[in-house]
């Protein structure tokens, strides 16, 4: 899922709640190269005429523009494409449902959100390419030569002797690697490589 290299370069996301909105922008943060918040209909109005951001993500109850007021105004605005608009709720009142589809949104999600729907969502109504899972960003130049090494198969050993490094100095980098991309096994690392078109 989300294997190929995306279009998005950018999500907007409206949400007063702080933990709430902690927990998506750390989350989108892997999938898109540019994350905005704000905590207001206003501010996010603000945020969308000047940067034309390609996902936005919305609550329906926010100070200053309420989420059916925001998303009237940018439906004005000159985009090329249209963006992907994703209204979230923590309310399952038919009526707010309803304006929803009014509005021709392109997904309606009842809070808490669930992350693996809200992606699936974003790439089912874009017409762009799906997401490409960009976690191999949060690596260093030396972190990632290991990695990609480690995906084409090669061993500890081998991957010291090619750079000169000790054997436990690759096995530093390879646990630096596992921990900042979340991965558990050698499989799961090779398969994230394949996926996302790495190696």
């Amino acid at each position: 899922m989300y294997n190929r290299k995306s279009l998005f370069q950018s999500v907007l996301v409206i949400e007063d709640n702080e933990e709430t909105a902690k927990h998506l922008l750390d989350v989108l943060q892997v999938y898109f190269q540019e994350v905005l918040y704000a905590q207001d209909g206003c501010h996010a109005l603000e945020l969308v005429k000047e940067l034309l951001p390609r996902v936005i993500i919305s609550d329906i109850k926010m100070p200053c523009l309420d989420g059916m007021q925001f998303i009237k105004e940018i439906k004005k605005l000159p985009y090329e494409h249209k963006p992907v608009i994703i209204v979230t709720s923590a309310f399952s009142d038919k009526e707010y449902l309803l304006d929803a589809l009014d509005m021709k949104v392109d997904a309606y999600l009842i809070k808490p959100i669930n992350i693996e729907v809200l992606l699936q969502k974003i790439e089912e109504s874009s017409c762009d390419t799906p997401l490409n899972d960009l976690r191999y960003k949060k690596l260093s130049e030396r972190e990632l030569e290991v990695f990609l090494d480690l995906a084409k198969g090669l061993k500890p050993s081998e991957i010291a002797l090619k750079y000169n490094l000790k054997p436990k100095t690759v096995s530093t980098y390879r646990s630096r690697i596992f921990e900042k991309m979340l991965f558990k096994t050698n499989a799961e690392l090779i398969a994230y490589a394949i996926r996302n078109n790495l190696v």
